[in-house]
């Protein structure tokens, strides 16, 4: 049965499905209003795309150098709700809307993550399905979602944090064929013209992009570099002309991509720094304690983050112990770089300032780009694996992958009734014909906790009239 494998999509879609039936169930987070509205103080991001204002007049306001995250929350949830209530109703069109743009973002990491780890060793439709299967159930939306969480249950966030990623993904993807990839592709012209975009589109996204981006293009220059000086170790040339020779040998054409990629990243960093939401409480010394603090909590909360880090640790001790074929080798110093660009990034984290939701620095939004990198290294090793054991090893290592799928996907269950409070209370709102609307119920209602003085519901309210659920601007209370 040469088609066999397509199988494997069934439980893909039906994990997808169900992922989006998890996220149509969540109440609507509490930044969400004041980043749609927006606020006053948002403005003006969405009236400075490059925040120059930062540059020229030395401003200090919220998040400079994040507009286009800004952007899309803003445009996506003043413009979908709208167009899905041509469907349903004003109400379900806000989770609704909420839960497709976080299912596309799961489905295009999966792919993509799929498609890197599937690449690296030999891609077809079968390794692509069996690397988006082992890498699904790292996706979790209830069960391990406050340890490694990819996909935020809030929407504010996953604009932020995860979307960032994937189009970082997206940016690399012609460098990852071009050097990494088994059939290696030259980068096309066309990529080489968009790229520059791209690049700054990146920069002035999400709070990691900057960090995570920098990392990996300076890693990556210093790859081709060590590559190129390692062709010439044999010389009798002095280090310094090997050294010289190494640069003058890099493609240029991608080296100015990298270039230009870190520039945009450095300035978006040094506008970042005029961030007015940044908190000073803490000195350097102390935000390093604090992360010190966290690094076992993180590891011995439970064992989401555990069990992930040492299946990916034997696999790759496995690999470049068990195995010394060209592929082996490759991924060995793969994940060599990774690993050490993913405690390189763990280590510059303080260097981002302090907020309050991060008392230890250390979150499942902050590790995200560390979640990443497992579970590609993960599904690649494993796929490798897959490939070379002998049958006996083979059937166990399947019952082993089998057991760690099942057991993160056997976590991963919702309360699929969990804004039902939020739902009827907005049903209160919106039948309800006074201009002020007490509510008996004690869940939160786009906010981060119970509203108990009416005069702090009047974005909620603005926000609900926008949407239609309401014919007019109400305030309510609990």
């Amino acid at each position: 049965m040469r088609s066999a494998h397509w199988l494997l999509l069934l439980p893909l879609l039906l994990d997808l499905g169900y992922s989006y039936v998890q996220h149509l169930n969540v109440p609507h987070d509490g930044d969400m209003v004041a980043h749609v509205l927006p606020r006053p103080w948002y403005t003006l991001i969405l009236d400075d795309p490059l925040g120059l204002k930062v540059l020229l007049q030395n401003q200090y306001y919220s998040s400079p150098n994040r507009y286009f995250a800004f952007a899309t929350l803003y445009q996506y949830m003043h413009n979908v709700p709208l167009w899905l209530q041509a469907f349903v109703d004003p109400i379900y069109s806000t989770y609704m809307a909420c839960a497709i743009a976080k299912t596309i973002i799961q489905a295009a990491l999966i792919s993509l993550l799929a498609y890197y780890a599937g690449e690296r060793v030999s891609l077809s439709a079968k390794v692509f399905l069996i690397a988006a299967l082992l890498a699904t159930p790292f996706f979790q939306t209830a069960g391990f979602h406050e340890e490694i969480g990819i996909i935020d249950r809030s929407i504010t966030y996953t604009i932020f944090y995860a979307l960032p990623l994937a189009l970082l993904l997206v940016y690399f993807l012609p460098f990852y064929r071009r050097f990494f990839a088994q059939a290696q592709k030259q980068v096309s012209v066309i990529w080489h013209i968009i790229l520059p975009a791209f690049a700054v589109v990146l920069a002035l996204n999400g709070p990691l992009i900057p960090a995570v981006a920098g990392l990996m293009s300076g890693a990556m220059l210093l790859y081709l570099w060590q590559r190129n000086y390692s062709q010439r170790s044999n010389s009798s040339e002095t280090f310094v002309i090997k050294a010289w020779s190494a640069i003058r040998n890099l493609p240029w054409g991608v080296t100015a991509q990298f270039c230009f990629l870190i520039l945009v990243c450095a300035y978006s960093l040094y506008i970042g720094t005029h961030n007015s939401e940044n908190i000073t409480t803490y000195t350097l010394a102390q935000r390093y304690e604090k992360l010190w603090l966290g690094i076992p909590i993180m590891l011995g909360g439970s064992w989401a983050f555990p069990l992930l880090f040492f299946a990916t640790l034997f696999n790759v001790a496995v690999v470049a112990f068990g195995f010394k074929d060209e592929k082996a080798k490759a991924l060995r110093k793969t994940a060599l770089w990774l690993l050490a660009l993913a405690a390189l990034y763990l280590a510059l984290l303080p260097l981002g300032g302090y907020r309050d939701v991060r008392p230890y620095i250390l979150r499942r939004d902050t590790i995200i780009p560390v979640t990443l990198c497992f579970i590609y290294l993960f599904s690649t090793t494993s796929i490798y694996l897959l490939s070379r054991f002998a049958n006996g090893y083979k059937y166990a290592y399947i019952a082993a992958l089998a057991a760690l799928v099942w057991f993160y996907s056997a976590t991963d269950r919702s309360n699929l009734r969990e804004n039902n409070c939020e739902v009827a209370a907005l049903q209160t709102i919106a039948q309800s014909k006074e201009k002020v609307v007490h509510l008996e119920s004690d869940c939160s209602i786009m906010n981060w906790g119970t509203i108990t003085d009416s005069k702090y519901s009047e974005e909620q309210g603005k926000m609900l009239h926008y949407w239609r659920i309401t014919k007019e601007e109400k305030r309510f209370y609990h």
